[in-house]
């Protein structure tokens, strides 16, 4: 008897529990003017979006990892080697220049004369920079010596060599025309020169 009534008792606290549930759940909630809101979904979107920025941080630092050492790559690999001249006797100049890579090792000269001095300085480039390793300055003279009967001689190590002369400077010849007809135009122009003023019935 005693243990019928402790069980109906024990199940009557058990149906009131579940009814007092029932009641808190199905309430409307107070809001606190200090708490915040409980919100389960977004939080593991905005991880999610706060992961986007980083791992797109990680490919473009990877990208550009790449692409410097795919320049290294390139720069440890690199050779060429030129060399380029100017002998000019008409205005008593010569330029000098020669270049050589191997890798990332460079060494190279330039020279140059002006009538008054010879210069010239040797450098070379590496994975230390730019330096001067030698510079030789010769006095020639005083001052250009200008020749009008001179020529000019260019070659260079990528494009070949040609000459050229005052005269071809002075009057470049015009391709299909003759050397007669070329004269007598330019005996027409010295004597427009000369008179400037015609009058219209003498051109007529």
């Amino acid at each position: 008897m005693v243990s019928a009534t402790v069980r109906s008792s024990t199940l009557a606290v058990v149906l009131l529990l579940v009814l007092v549930a029932n009641v808190v759940q199905s309430a409307p909630q107070k809001k606190f003017p200090f708490t915040k809101a409980r919100l389960a979904a977004p939080e593991p979107e905005e991880k999610a979006n706060a992961e986007e920025p980083a791992a797109s941080e990680e490919a473009a630092s990877q990208e550009s990892g790449s692409e410097e050492s795919l320049e290294k790559i390139q720069a440890k690999s690199a050779q060429y080697s030129y060399d380029t001249s100017v002998n000019d006797t008409i205005n008593d100049h010569t330029i000098m220049r020669q270049e050589e890579r191997n890798g990332l090792s460079l060494k190279g000269m330039y020279s140059y004369s002006d009538g008054f001095f010879k210069r010239t300085v040797h450098y070379e480039a590496d994975d230390k920079g730019y330096r001067v390793v030698k510079e030789i300055n010769i006095p020639i003279g005083n001052g250009p010596q200008v020749d009008p009967k001179g020529k000019a001689d260019v070659s260079s190590s990528l494009t070949g060599s040609y000459s050229i002369t005052a005269d071809d400077i002075a009057k470049p010849k015009r391709k299909g025309v003759a050397a007669s007809e070329e004269t007598v135009s330019s005996s027409e122009e010295e004597q427009r020169e000369e008179d400037p003023v015609v009058s219209d019935e003498e051109e007529k």
